[in-house]
């Protein structure tokens, strides 16, 4: 069975915070991989974790997105495979387009979709129309 997370159960695991929800969490996830599930983390789910480890848990960019490229290459976590692309890119921190933006386009582009957007930076980015 999948097993689709919510915001909440990532940043417990990601934070550790607060300890006995987090202990919970990890529990859960570690027994639920055990017996062959896997945890969906959706792009809404990355994006979120994002921008609340940055403003809830002071993490920088830079470790906000090694903590979810970790937890993405955890067995038994799945991610898409634009958001692992997208993940990887180097100095995704300083990137503009930045890592939110690249993981809307990706989920575009990976159903063969363009992309259209008012930022500059997205000329960057295959199949996509800048409005300026």
């Amino acid at each position: 069975m999948t097993i689709g997370c919510d915001t909440s159960f990532l940043l417990r695991i990601l934070t550790n915070h607060p300890v006995t929800l987090a202990s919970k969490a990890i529990e859960y996830a570690y027994r639920s991989i055990r017996n062959g599930d896997s945890i969906e983390v959706s792009d809404i789910v990355l994006s979120e974790a994002y921008y609340a480890l940055q403003a809830s848990y002071g993490v920088s960019k830079t470790d906000a997105l090694t903590l979810l490229a970790k937890i993405s290459s955890v067995g038994g976590f799945c991610v898409t495979s634009h958001a692992k692309e997208v993940l990887s890119t180097p100095n995704l921190a300083n990137s503009n387009p930045g890592f939110v933006d690249r993981l809307i386009h990706g989920e575009y582009f990976a159903s063969g979709k363009k992309t259209v957007a008012c930022e500059k930076s997205f000329k960057k980015l295959p199949q996509t129309d800048v409005v300026r």
